[in-house]
């Protein structure tokens, strides 16, 4: 408890309300529940962090492979019309 620091916060009733409530049906009290639910928080957005970065990161991977893909699969198909032409041309 040593490392434990007071703070005064001001919610309205209402939350206080559900606050009370929650806390009883979970059997803690005020200061545990609130500890909780600002790790829980904190851990959600640092998640929420995370993905829209690896999002942002496949979005742009997709862009380059596309380029890639494009600039490859014209030589490609330019090959595979050739061999289909030879295909026809033996028949």
């Amino acid at each position: 408890m040593a490392d434990n620091k007071k703070i005064l916060i001001s919610i309205p009733e209402n939350l206080l309300r559900e606050l009370d409530n929650a806390v009883k049906e979970e059997g803690t009290n005020r200061s545990d529940f609130i500890r909780k639910s600002i790790r829980f928080y904190l851990i959600e957005k640092r998640k929420l962090e995370i993905r829209n970065k690896m999002k942002a990161g496949y979005l742009e991977m997709s862009n380059i492979n596309k380029s890639i893909t494009e600039e490859y699969s014209e030589g490609d198909y330019e090959d595979f019309l050739s061999y289909e032409t030879k295909l026809i041309g033996s028949e």
